[in-house]
């Protein structure tokens, strides 16, 4: 017989204060409101999560309302707090080092994806990733990257604690950068 694993459905989380101030201005409006959340990527291809207000409809099944179904996807591992009456997003990003059959193959795997496409690129091409990632990569050693979905495999000779504590650093900055890909245009 064979299993087949499921995975739980993941939901952005939604703070108290956020969902206080749901209700404040839901109420100031006199209609109930849900919140309209919108990735923008500017032109350096950093990403921004823009949020709004507007008044419910019958196909809102929650309190917040996508403008484009495909950014739930990537920032349902996050959480919307408010502040000051200000919301913000914070992306919870999880990375875990695997170790591979090869010594000198890593393997790090996120519950946010590296680029969408399969990407392999030597050290002398490196230069045609993100800065923050050319730059670390070059710095620590790394012979060459592959990335797809949500796995980085690095290979690295001999990766130290101090060097995974870079790298892992370095990579956490750009998967909060929500970068539409690792590579530059």
């Amino acid at each position: 017989m064979m299993w087949f694993p499921f995975k739980k459905k993941r939901f952005l989380t939604i703070s108290e204060d956020a969902l206080n101030r749901i209700e404040e201005e839901s109420k100031k409006l006199g209609k109930p409101q849900v919140l309209i959340l919108t990735l923008k990527h500017d032109d350096f291809g950093v990403g921004s999560v823009l949020v709004g207000f507007s008044d419910r409809i019958e196909s809102d099944s929650g309190m917040i309302r996508w403008t484009n179904p495909s950014d739930a996807i990537l920032l349902s591992f996050g959480e919307l707090k408010s502040d000051s009456g200000n919301f913000y997003f914070y992306p919870n990003i999880d990375l875990e080092w695997k170790k591979t059959p090869k010594p000198e193959i890593h393997k790090i795997i996120s519950n946010y994806p590296f680029s969408k496409k399969p990407i392999y690129l030597e050290r002398n091409e490196f230069f045609q990733l993100r800065p923050i990632l050319s730059n670390c990569f070059q710095r620590e050693g790394v012979m060459s990257v592959y990335l797809e979905n949500n796995i980085c495999q690095l290979e690295i000779q001999n990766l130290t604690l101090d060097k995974e504590e870079s790298i892992s650093e370095n990579i956490l900055t750009y998967l909060s950068s929500l970068f539409e890909s690792p590579l530059v245009k």
